[in-house]
């Protein structure tokens, strides 16, 4: 008895599984997120679980931040899920395992100051994606799928530049 005691109190239950999320997230966290990568090439992509070409494309996401993780580029995913949706989002990263950090909006707040505090000329769609250089400075945002190939070329530009 002791013994299978000791056995499945070392095994986490499916309800004591470990979060894939890097947590919450509003905008000044976004700032400090991007701030902490200084140095590197970030691209911040906005997602959520029901819309279908964020979904389409976070498989090319983690295929990107592989290919250019040793020179330097950093991706951040946010997924903008309603809390109450938060077990799919959990559920959507344990079966993707994606090659980078995901964070949820933090709730509260207005959905639109969070918009415009991202990026003005952002209505809001999904998919999202908002490119920084080394220096932190916003050099691109990409409304819609992102066009892996061209948003690489991109991205490689920026990497090659010190």
């Amino acid at each position: 008895m002791i013994a299978l005691l000791f056995i499945f109190g070392a095994v986490p239950l499916a309800g004591d599984a470990p979060s894939r999320l890097a947590g919450e997230i509003d905008v000044a966290g976004l700032r400090e997120a991007v701030a902490r990568e200084r140095g590197h090439v970030v691209l911040v992509n906005f997602w959520a679980t029901w819309c279908v070409p964020c979904r389409e494309e976070f498989p090319s996401l983690s295929r990107l931040q592989e290919r250019n993780r040793v020179a330097g580029l950093r991706i951040v995913g946010v997924s903008t899920d309603f809390e109450k949706q938060r077990p799919a989002v959990e559920k959507f990263l344990a079966e993707r395992r994606p090659a980078f950090p995901n964070y949820h909006r933090k709730k509260g707040g207005d959905d639109q100051a969070f918009i415009d505090a991202v990026d003005p000329s952002w209505g809001g769609e999904l998919p999202y994606s908002v490119l920084f250089d080394r220096s932190g400075r916003k050099v691109r945002s990409f409304s819609g799928k992102l066009p892996i190939a061209s948003a690489e070329r991109e991205i490689r530009k920026l990497l090659a530049s010190r």
